[in-house]
């Protein structure tokens, strides 16, 4: 089979591409400007390196962060209607980003980004490409900021007493990670304070005697949660998931940034399921987040007022 400097590149990790000499041979047809772009990546497969042939379509999306609008061209599967040209083509303006959010789960990433229509679109990728990543998520921040209306339509006010900065075990041993993903938030965004942090705690179901002894052998627990702002966006901390059942550790991280433009309302209301708990609603034009917080916390207070 034949070799090309596309198989021997590949790998796990999600790399820039620089011109159209690096582009996949699957996109090499769409025109991407280079000149005009602010960052083009390309997304591997997520299949090991001695599974990959030659003959492989071998990246399953380029990333487009052109000037007006987020260009995204993934792979075809087999399943799919065909594109004739054997990829899809979904691209968002920047005006219309109302939340991003990276997750991390050990080596398994994931960056949503969400827009105003409610529509969510996933691209996964392996941990170890996180800075890249991260730089992605610089560049849709700073071309949604510029491209969303200057005045938001609710105010988070500051804190009238900011509460003190976090040491590393004041959410407890369990949530550590927590901490110091919090300490990389406020390394990277200059000028960003903290509104409210909470660790990791037991949740009792609104339900009977059955349910919560069987809560009591498989518990419900709601994960911890970091909240901090800046000037123009609101940083949420936490797991990829609010409520998890059982005893298994979790050590997955995830960051969520909302630009504080987009946010149209945000409601409270109490967890109908759990006691203890509370939902808080941030509304994005059809778009929804509900965030899972201890109920009359300090995070809630720093949200609703």
């Amino acid at each position: 089979m034949t070799r090309s400097a596309e198989f021997d590149a590949f790998g796990p990790w999600v790399d820039r591409v620089h011109d159209a000499t690096e582009v996949p041979g699957l996109y090499r047809d769409y025109p991407v400007d280079f000149v005009t772009s602010r960052l083009v990546l390309k997304v591997p497969r997520n299949i090991s390196r001695r599974d990959a042939l030659p003959t492989m379509d071998l990246y399953d999306h380029l990333i487009i962060a052109a000037p007006e609008t987020l260009v995204v061209l993934s792979r075809a599967n087999a399943d799919t209607s065909g594109s004739p040209r054997g990829y899809t083509e979904r691209t968002l303006g920047y005006g219309d980003v109302v939340a991003v959010t990276d997750t991390i789960d050990l080596v398994d990433g994931r960056l949503d980004i969400l827009a105003r229509t409610g529509e969510t679109l996933t691209v996964p990728y392996n941990g170890s490409s996180q800075q890249v990543i991260t730089r992605l998520v610089d560049v849709l921040s700073e071309l949604t900021l510029a491209a969303l209306r200057p005045t938001p339509a609710v105010t988070i006010p500051e804190a009238d007493a900011p509460p003190a900065d976090l040491d590393l075990l004041d959410l407890g041993k369990e949530d550590v990670g927590l901490v110091t993903s919090y300490f990389d938030v406020m390394r990277h965004e200059l000028g960003a304070t903290l509104l409210a942090a909470h660790g990791r705690t037991l949740l009792p179901p609104r339900g009977g005697l059955v349910s919560r002894a069987v809560h009591a052998l498989y518990p419900m627990t709601l994960h911890g949660a970091v909240l901090c702002r800046t000037d123009r966006e609101l940083h949420i901390v936490g797991r990829k998931g609010w409520l998890v059942r059982g005893n298994t550790p979790d050590l997955s991280r995830s960051h969520t940034s909302i630009p504080l433009a987009a946010i149209d309302e945000i409601v409270l209301a109490p967890h109908p399921t759990y006691l203890g708990a509370s939902v808080v609603t941030v509304r994005l034009g059809a778009a929804r987040i509900d965030l899972v917080l201890p109920e009359g916390s300090a995070a809630v207070q720093a949200l609703v007022r």
